[in-house]
């Protein structure tokens, strides 16, 4: 499989979703999720990704044999 070909099938889903929402629910949907919880959603839902590349970022400045300054 080429590279580019996981890359599309990933841009597809992810632009599925309005795609397919049929016009009298997607103002609806829309007030769901745009409503005054999403940024602590958000936030909830980004920060294991922080916390994994935080710790990646330090186990890759504190490898061995590397000679701190």
């Amino acid at each position: 499989m080429r590279r580019t070909d996981p890359l599309t099938f990933l841009g597809a889903l992810l632009t599925s979703g309005t795609v397919l929402a049929c016009e009298t629910c997607r103002p609806a949907v829309q007030a769901g999720i745009f409503n005054e919880h999403f940024w602590g959603r958000m936030a909830i839902t980004l920060l294991p990704f922080g916390v994994i590349l935080f710790v990646a970022a330090r186990l890759h400045v504190m490898r061995p044999g590397k000679v701190s300054p």
